[in-house]
């Protein structure tokens, strides 16, 4: 069985070569998080409402401001889908470009 990536969870497909002792070696993140570092951010809980997922694909990574290029860790939060949407809908985060 394959390993699983370390931040999202899913079974890890890409190969990263062969160690030295001959075995297959395995990164210990997926392309997906390697490539989206923001993901790192991703809590184990809903920041707002404390729902605990069954699955992390039940939490999204919003920007606190709006500002979809402002990356920084202290702007992001972990919100579950239903709160993500609610915020964005009451803050009218679309127009915050």
């Amino acid at each position: 069985m394959r390993p699983l990536c370390q931040i999202c969870g899913v079974n890890l497909l890409n190969k990263t070569g062969i160690r030295k002792n001959g075995s297959q070696g395995y990164s210990r993140t997926c392309t997906s998080c390697r490539k989206k570092k923001w993901r790192r951010q991703l809590k184990e809980k809903c920041e707002f409402c404390g729902l605990v997922p069954v699955h992390k694909c039940q939490l999204d990574i919003d920007h606190k401001d709006g500002n979809h290029k402002n990356n920084k860790a202290n702007n992001l939060q972990t919100l579950c889908a239903n709160c993500h949407r609610l915020k964005t809908h009451l803050n009218r985060d679309w127009l915050n470009k």
